[in-house]
């Protein structure tokens, strides 16, 4: 498995490509990203799932010829499934394409291989791989990252099945001995998978990307009920933003009309209100949450409880303000 495989692809798929590899924290021992490793993982930890549906596709096209005639079935079968194998062709044609190349690693060897012998008959290497990029790449961002670390979300899924503790090593080298795993929930808005983890008494939030391995071990889960309730609320809020002891009272804001259109604009982090009457809207999320998202709307938002968040916002636009008013002296 020494020969490079050349791919041509469309610009934007290779971007996204790129892209994940970054966001998904394949990286090399100095930090870079290490996009040859991502690439074959991505082909090791997807192309059962691809085939699978390929042959599922193939097996409903002759389904729908059944009422041909057997002497033309095949015939016509081979034509759709020609069809089917250029379909990527169609869409390379309606942006610029360009070309990449990889090198196989043990990882990938037996995928690869089985790709080479069983799956590709009329049909150009370059073309096949192109199919399941592009197929890949069409899948939602949680998805994606699922598949990419595959191996440790099916190790993370058999704990919470099982009940059982895990021994977990993280990217950063931090360890997290005897931890119990309440859930792997995506973010609201698709972009990351999080693990929430109970660990010495306490509650984290792990993204999947920044998990190195994980080991089950024989003692049993034990998440405390209070715990599970902060994880049951910090899930329905957002579970990128970890819900602690202290958020444990209502937020109250009040929305100018500007402020009531920003916040049916803005929606990436938006928290979900609990309820509004007129222009206050009550929200029972997590105080990050909060502060970070209503940080963007200046004057069109106010704070009204409770009051040590009104008062880190207070602060948080005084020191803005000072600053602005250093730089930009009055004339």
């Amino acid at each position: 498995m020494e020969e490079k495989i050349k791919i041509s692809l469309a610009k934007e798929t290779l971007e996204l490509l790129r892209k994940d590899c970054e966001d998904f924290k394949i990286t090399k021992q100095n930090g870079q990203i290490n996009f040859n490793s991502f690439i074959n993982l991505l082909i090791y930890n997807y192309f059962e799932s691809f085939t699978a549906k390929e042959e599922t596709l193939y097996d409903n096209i002759r389904d729908a010829i059944s009422i041909i005639p057997n002497y033309y079935q095949e015939k016509v079968f081979g034509n759709i499934a020609k069809l089917f194998a250029k379909q990527s062709y169609f869409v390379a044609d309606k942006h610029s394409t360009t070309t990449f190349s990889f090198k196989p690693t043990k990882i990938s060897e037996k995928a690869i291989t089985y790709i080479n012998q069983m799956v590709i008959k009329d049909e150009s290497i370059s073309s096949f791989y192109r199919r399941m990029f592009t197929a890949y790449s069409q899948l939602t961002k949680t998805e994606r990252e699922k598949i990419i670390h595959k191996e440790n979300y099916e190790i993370l899924k058999k704990a919470i099945r099982k009940g059982v503790q895990v021994y977990i090593v993280l990217n950063s080298k931090d360890i997290l001995h005897s931890s119990s795993i309440f859930a792997i929930s995506p973010a609201k808005d698709e972009l990351f998978n999080y693990v929430l983890v109970y660990y010495g008494k306490q509650n984290y939030t792990l993204r999947l990307a920044s998990i190195y391995s994980i080991s089950l071990l024989s003692e049993n889960s034990s998440i405390p009920e209070e715990n599970r309730s902060l994880f049951e609320r910090q899930i329905a809020c957002a579970a990128q933003y970890p819900m602690y002891n202290t958020d444990n009272e209502p937020i109250i804001v009040q929305l100018t009309e500007k402020g009531k259109k920003l916040f049916n604009k803005i929606y990436l982090y938006r928290p979900t209100p609990v309820s509004i009457e007129g222009d206050i809207y009550t929200f029972n999320c997590s105080a990050n949450q909060l502060l970070y998202y209503f940080e963007r709307f200046g004057d069109s938002a106010l704070i009204l409880s409770p009051k040590k968040l009104g008062v880190f916002m207070r602060n948080y636009y005084y020191f803005a303000l000072k600053k602005y008013k250093s730089k930009y002296k009055s004339d």
